[in-house]
């Protein structure tokens, strides 16, 4: 699998992803394509071997803190750590980034998605009645970040000179 940064070439494939992975409260093509264009997100793909987008991610960050937005993985590829790939790469560039904490909602049913967030060591601190419809809650989960800080003058020579 290769993970890439989203383009504007990958937007069908990602509304595609979007109807197979969301009954409601699904994301407009609109949407995506303001997620791929904006300076503050960082949107993710998944390809397949065959080069096809098999999972999208998109993150957002505003001064010390980023979200993860949303998660999605073609039907047929679940179960094979591709959402924690994306999650991952997801919270190496909140760090880049400096953020201190990145924040997710996930509904409370959707046990698979809790057991991804708490693998990767987010914490429930919230719950948010009826926000994805009528009785559907959701979890606000929080993962501390320490800021990846940038390299120092010894660690940028060793690189350049090999060692």
């Amino acid at each position: 699998m290769i993970v890439a940064r989203a383009t504007g070439d990958d937007l069908d494939a990602i509304c595609s992803l979007e109807e197979s992975g969301f009954d409601r409260s699904r994301w407009s093509r609109t949407a995506w394509l303001a997620e791929i264009e904006a300076d503050d997100r960082y949107v993710l793909v998944d390809r397949g071997a065959d080069d096809q987008v098999v999972a999208v991610a998109t993150f957002s960050a505003v001064a010390d803190t980023a979200d993860l937005l949303r998660v999605v993985v073609a039907p047929e590829q679940r179960g094979k750590g591709l959402a924690r790939q994306l999650v991952g790469a997801g919270i190496q560039w909140a760090q880049a980034f400096g953020a201190t904490r990145l924040l997710l909602e996930v509904e409370e049913t959707n046990d698979a998605a809790r057991r991804l967030y708490d693998r990767a060591g987010f914490r429930p601190i919230a719950r948010r009645d009826d926000y994805y419809g009528a009785g559907r809650h959701a979890i606000v989960c929080e993962l501390e970040l320490e800021p990846l800080s940038p390299p120092s003058p010894v660690e940028i020579e060793s690189e350049v000179a090999g060692v």
